[in-house]
């Protein structure tokens, strides 16, 4: 059970869930295949050479410590994936990130006044980029929301929740063109009053 699920209130269902986009994991994926072939490289040349110098040494030292960087960066990666969770109720916005140590944000989608996504042509291509919600007094900003995936969807849900909960009940407003026409409910009318069987007529004069 995720964090979304601990802090429902009764009643209250989820629209939408998405989070971090996999390609977060490129950069420690492409530092890390550098890096092997870079060591195969250089252990290649250590290896064959008949007196190896300490460049020979040095260059596969680096090698080394550029993999152990790209590792290090995939677990870091990793660890963003997995623990964060945006989600989109009937009633709000929730996003979670880190585990041991937590932030977290809620927005009501009531409070909502603009939502805005910035997607490059690779974030196009492969649905992901970064996105702003923008309410009343506060927001979740792209500091928070930032290689998001589905963002689209997710500015979607957001403005259908946000519309839903703003709509408000009153008469209806007909769009038949230019003016607007206005419908007012319309109110039955009373009863006919059925006169007395044995009332006679007044004597005509």
């Amino acid at each position: 059970m995720g964090y979304v699920d601990t802090v429902l209130q009764p009643g209250e269902t989820v629209r939408f869930r998405t989070g971090r986009h996999w390609v977060v994991y490129l950069p420690g994926v492409a530092i890390a295949v550098a890096a092997v072939a870079g060591l195969a490289a250089a252990l290649t040349v250590y290896l064959e050479a008949d007196f190896p110098t300490t460049w020979d040494a040095v260059w596969v030292g680096v090698a080394l410590a550029v993999l152990a960087f790209g590792m290090v960066l995939l677990a870091r990666n990793w660890f963003r994936r997995r623990f964060t969770e945006i989600a989109v109720t009937d009633r709000r916005v929730i996003y979670k990130s880190g585990g041991w140590r937590r932030s977290t944000s809620e927005m009501p989608v009531e409070r909502i006044e603009t939502i805005e996504v910035e997607q490059g042509l690779l974030g196009q291509m492969l649905d992901f980029g970064k996105v702003s919600i923008n309410g009343i007094g506060s927001g979740i900003g792209p500091d928070k929301l930032w290689c998001i995936a589905s963002p689209l969807r997710l500015r979607s849900e957001v403005t259908a929740g946000s519309g839903a909960r703003r709509l408000p009940a009153g008469p209806v407003i007909a769009d038949v063109g230019s003016p607007s026409v206005f419908v007012a409910p319309v109110q039955p009318s009373a009863p006919p009053v059925a006169l007395p069987e044995n009332a006679a007529a007044a004597p005509a004069r």
